[in-house]
């Protein structure tokens, strides 16, 4: 029997069997709903609060490692149930040019730091830690290395992958693409910034910086549907940090 439908009816086809990105909902976000989203911010609490009991309980060798090792925890829990009941499609994809808007926009927000730390009339001081004659204590390559590798992607994959998608989802089909995604940078944001209130105390300078991080990469996430640009923004961001204290140590 001849086939009558014709390319028109097979671009049809196609069209319907194409997959849509997280950003246009589907199957692919199931789960990543308002009840992940309450859940993970009580883990993210509960980590504060965890964080803050090893801060004052461990042994001054260990305390800074040990409540950076249970925020860590905390943040990866409900990543990994999330990514376990699904993954948003898209999400997770790489693309060469992922690596180029970190390096450009980690270089850029650590620039605006030093702009905001010099708005008060003096230029920015130097960042620097204690120093052996000179010479770098042994953690603080241990230190670079983590807070380059570590925190960028576990705080990244809760904040601009579980929040950020958990929040975009849940209030897309309320109040539409864009609102949902205004909505969603900024509790992304907002959330990053009080973490860092929960378990350290960053000056002023410091909040304004961790904001527009916080921006920055929720703007990455939601407008690429990737999340690796924001993660290589947060590697650059604080790769340069390290690498302006052990020169300002080096230096002094």
């Amino acid at each position: 029997m001849t086939d009558l439908r014709g390319p028109a009816s097979d671009a049809r086809r196609r069209r319907r069997r194409r997959h849509r990105a997280w950003r246009e909902g589907g199957s692919s976000t199931a789960g990543w709903d308002a009840v992940m989203l309450g859940g993970s911010l009580v883990c993210l609490g509960l980590g504060a609060l965890a964080a803050r009991t090893a801060a004052l309980t461990l042994p001054l060798e260990t305390r800074s490692g040990g409540a950076q090792a249970v925020v860590w925890l905390a943040l990866a829990a409900p990543v990994l149930l999330a990514f376990r009941r699904s993954r948003p499609r898209g999400l997770l994809t790489w693309r060469a040019v992922d690596a180029l808007y970190g390096v450009v926009f980690g270089v850029v927000v650590r620039v605006a730091q030093g702009m905001l730390d010099g708005l008060g009339g003096h230029p920015a001081a130097w960042p620097s830690t204690f120093s052996v004659g000179g010479v770098l204590p042994d953690a603080f390559l241990l230190d670079a290395l983590a807070g380059t590798a570590v925190s960028p992607l576990v705080e990244e994959f809760f904040f601009r992958a579980v929040v950020v998608v958990c929040a975009y989802t849940t209030l897309r089909r309320l109040c539409g693409q864009i609102a949902a995604g205004v909505a969603a940078a900024a509790l992304s944001s907002g959330l990053f910034v009080v973490a860092h209130l929960l378990v350290g105390a960053p000056g002023t300078v410091d909040v304004l910086t961790l904001t527009l991080l916080g921006g920055v990469t929720g703007a990455f996430v939601l407008g690429t549907g990737r999340i690796w640009a924001a993660v290589f923004v947060h590697v650059i961001f604080n790769a340069t940090g390290f690498a302006l204290v052990a020169i300002g140590t080096l230096l002094a």
